[in-house]
């Protein structure tokens, strides 16, 4: 018997692939009922569809409410992600470059949102809006994830800035280049993949927050996820699974992108 038919009968590994295969069809089931229903003619949402058709993906690209929910929540991801990445940079470069008082309480602070529940984070943004007159707009969301999600980059880039050390950056500094010399041209391309990678994850979170997201806009921003929890309520309508489709396969192309372009940024 060969080394890879032990290897094969072995009641472990035999698990574990049992189990891979088993949360595999977990996780692509319920995709593919879902991009089934999508295509279903009916008003409501039935599995398995009675026909086939595109008229739910028309509906979702024609309506204008469709597509306000849709440009909301690019736009709040989109601005969200680049203020939680700067942010976050800011504070990693500092509390690992400069000796800064009780540093270690500013990088806890930081990572607070991070452990708190987001209708907490939800509260407190809404009382604070409302508390300085200024709430029910767009930018209140943006802040608001910005800083809920600020947590994730603040973690990719730590971690970045401490595998590069501080050796390149004095050697340039003892050439002659200034400390912001340096930090354009060492410090950031050293780390530009974690900075990159920072941003995309909370541009992801971003559009997939809806807690955070519905208690700060309350009824003047609605993003896709506040719009399809509204939908649910009042209707089952395959416009919903239509849109859940394309959500996915955008968030999916998008990972896609952002892999080969990483993939560029490490070479």
């Amino acid at each position: 018997m060969t080394g890879r038919g032990v290897r094969y009968r072995d009641p472990i590994v035999w698990s574990v692939r049992l189990a891979f295969w088993l949360v595999l069809v977990f996780l692509a089931v319920p995709l593919l009922i879902l991009a089934a229903v999508s295509f279903h003619p009916g008003r409501f949402m039935t599995f398995p569809p009675q026909g086939f058709s595109w008229r739910w993906y028309e509906t979702l690209f024609t309506s204008s409410q469709w597509l306000e929910a849709i440009r909301n929540s690019l736009v709040v991801a989109l601005a969200s992600s680049l203020v939680a990445t700067a942010m976050a940079l800011i504070l990693a470069l500092v509390l690992d470059r400069y000796p800064v008082r009780f540093g270690e309480l500013w990088r806890r602070l930081g990572m607070l949102p991070l452990f708190l529940p987001p209708v907490i984070m939800g509260v407190a943004y809404v009382s604070f809006f409302y508390a300085i007159g200024f709430s029910g707009r767009i930018e209140n969301l943006i802040i608001a994830h910005a800083v809920f999600n600020a947590p994730f980059p603040l973690m990719l880039i730590s971690t970045g800035l401490k595998k590069v050390g501080k050796e390149l950056e004095e050697s340039a500094m003892n050439l002659g280049a200034r400390p912001g010399v340096v930090l354009r041209t060492v410090t950031l391309p050293l780390i530009r993949a974690d900075v990159f990678a920072g941003a995309l994850l909370a541009f992801i979170l971003s559009l997939n927050e809806y807690i955070v997201a519905f208690l700060v806009a309350g009824f003047t921003v609605v993003t896709l996820p506040i719009e399809l929890f509204a939908s649910l309520r009042y209707s089952y309508s395959p416009v919903i699974a239509a849109a859940s489709v394309v959500f996915i396969l955008g968030t999916a192309a998008l990972v896609a992108v952002a892999d080969r372009l990483a993939g560029g940024l490490w070479d």
